[in-house]
């Protein structure tokens, strides 16, 4: 390839008669500022290297829309545009600058995609390093970033633009991108898999679609101070972590069959339908109480009631841990929190209400047992003292049965003590009866 200075560069694109400029390595020595005033309307640069300083393309006067493609170019100059365009087109290309700025410009079509027809070949925009801005600009057809690779530490802002038609993001793998004060009007599709992105003051007035991640490990996905006027989906979503908060969804939205590692919601407003069924939250002991609670709510308006007894569940969980065992704030609940949690999860296990029913009872029984027979000796061989032992567990297990268990009659205990353990025996039974009965209840209506 033939190396060329900045200057010689800058004659090539402002001769009229230039369409392609194509196979040189551009040494800038001084940064290089480009009017595009006079410029062809239709250029190709391809496989081009830009090395050394800044080129700065811009236009003062905008009567004229330009269209630019770059293919398999290099990029290890800053880049900064500045022009209103028709259409830019960026394939195949590397980027290894530290920014690459495009802003205070009007573009019809902007794309950023792989050389898709060469299939024996095929390389994505690449950003091996440096920031892509693309920010105070208005998109009056599509923006579209389509298999682009963002190397881990480049970061991506994208602030103070308004996308006035269709703007998608498909097979993107990003590190860091930041939306700010961003205003989508038509349809919005998110198919990237990243680290971490913030969406910070932005409308959203079409359709939403967030899909296809892959990264589940370490993503971050925040929304604060967002709006969303049409449908919203994220269906089949796996995520780390989504964050969101000061956020008007007014159109329906869904999050069926999503998998989250944590979820958090803050003052958040869904003012029509919410479809959360079968969501997975897999650290949901890492979810605080209002965010349970604010999917709990909407399980239940849609009717939901298998996940909803499920984040029912996971509120009291979350309540539980909430709360201390000082005397005078927590404690009472707090010990009636334990006590649903020790004998069915808090409503998820009538297996372990049975089990909790049968072995609480007969510790409490067999206390009752041995203080009854305190006097006496028992012979552990004899089968009738085994007969007597158990059959009066069964009796004692009969929540309305207030006789003596370990008589054959129907006699009342004498002891007080003894009334105290079968009082307190009678009461932890019931309980265990009552905690089974809801858990087998928690599909009826």
């Amino acid at each position: 390839m033939e190396i060329i200075s900045g200057e010689e560069f800058q004659k090539k694109i402002y001769s009229n008669t230039t369409e392609t400029i194509s196979n040189y390595i551009v040494d800038i020595k001084i940064p290089l500022n480009i009017d595009l005033q006079n410029v062809n309307l239709l250029i190709t640069f391809s496989n081009l290297k830009f090395q050394g300083k800044q080129i700065h393309f811009y236009k003062i006067k905008k009567e004229c829309l330009h269209r630019f493609q770059f293919e398999k170019c290099t990029f290890e100059s800053d880049i900064f545009i500045e022009s209103d365009f028709e259409d830019i087109t960026f394939i195949s290309n590397t980027f290894n600058c530290n920014k690459f700025h495009i802003q205070k410009s009007t573009i019809g079509v902007l794309e950023f995609f792989n050389d898709e027809y060469n299939n024996q070949t095929v390389t994505s925009n690449i950003f091996k390093k440096g920031n892509l801005k693309i920010a105070d600009c208005d998109f009056d057809t599509v923006f579209w970033l389509k298999n682009v690779e963002f190397i881990k530490n480049t970061s991506v802002d994208i602030n103070n633009n308004k996308f006035l038609e269709g703007c998608y993001f498909d097979s993107i793998s990003l590190d860091q991108i930041i939306f700010y004060d961003c205003n989508f009007s038509k349809e919005f599709r998110y198919d990237a898999s990243y680290n971490r992105s913030q969406f910070r003051e932005c409308s959203f007035s079409g359709l939403t679609t967030f899909s296809d991640l892959q990264n589940v490990n370490s993503s971050f996905l925040w929304f604060e101070n967002c709006h969303f006027y049409k449908f919203t989906n994220f269906n089949n979503y796996w995520l780390h972590k989504l964050r969101i908060e000061e956020t008007t969804f007014s159109d329906n939205v869904s999050f069926q069959q999503t998998y989250f590692d944590i979820v958090c919601f803050i003052r958040i407003i869904f003012e029509k339908k919410v479809w959360f069924d079968d969501i997975q939250i897999k650290k949901i002991d890492d979810c605080d109480k209002i965010t349970i609670r604010t999917i709990k709510q909407e399980l239940q308006k849609a009717e939901n009631r298998i996940d909803f007894n499920r984040f029912r569940a996971y509120e009291l969980a979350a309540h539980y841990k909430e709360l201390d065992w000082k005397w005078n704030s927590g404690f009472i609940d707090k010990s009636i929190l334990f006590v649903t949690k020790i004998s069915t999860d808090f409503g998820n296990s009538w297996r372990r209400a049975l089990v909790f029913t049968l072995i609480s009872g007969f510790s409490i029984y067999l206390l009752l047992y041995i203080f009854e027979n305190r006097d006496y000796q028992i012979a552990i061989l004899n089968c009738d003292n085994w007969a007597r032992l158990f059959s009066g567990f069964f009796r004692f297990l009969l929540v309305t049965d207030f006789y003596n268990p370990l008589e054959a009659d129907r006699v009342y205990l004498t002891n007080p003590f003894s009334w105290l353990i079968f009082i307190f025996g009678k009461i932890v039974i019931a309980f265990g009866i009552y905690e089974m009965i809801q858990s087998f209840r928690k599909f009826k209506a």
